[in-house]
């Protein structure tokens, strides 16, 4: 995978990504869950072939049919992840909806802070902070 480098967003331009990330993070959410639910049928579907059933059981078929669904899937969650990316968005926590774009404040980079559900970006974090650092943007230096 190619290197990305990181944008320097203003707040301006880091709002304008939220109708685009709001979408994106609602794939890849729907992906991970499918992801997830096809693993964990693959493992019991697993189990069975081990038993010594054979191609012609139903459920070595269903087996193969899900490896190669999730297979596919992954590729296109990873393409997801890698044109978030590609935009400039450090997405930080998949579950929590948590965004990051890389932001100067003074002479420093920092991070604006964007959670799924907030209608605007509204916070800031030093780069090693992180989520539980989280400050109000009137706040940023």
């Amino acid at each position: 995978m190619e290197r990305i480098r990181n944008k320097i967003f203003s707040v301006e331009e880091a709002n304008h990504m939220i109708p685009y990330l709001t979408q994106a993070m609602g794939s890849l959410t729907t992906m991970a869950r499918e992801i997830g639910a096809l693993q964990r049928e693959m493992k019991v579907l697993g189990a069975i072939e081990s038993s010594g059933a054979t191609s012609r059981n139903q459920d070595v078929r269903s087996l193969r049919e899900n490896e190669a669904r999730c297979a596919r899937l992954l590729e296109e969650f990873r393409a997801a992840l890698q044109e978030v990316a590609s935009n400039g968005c450090v997405l930080r926590d998949l579950d929590l909806g948590l965004v990051d774009f890389y932001t100067m404040a003074r002479d420093r980079v920092v991070c604006l802070c964007w959670r799924i559900g907030e209608p605007r970006v509204m916070h800031w974090h030093p780069t090693d902070e992180g989520f539980s650092g989280r400050r109000p943007l009137a706040e940023l230096p």
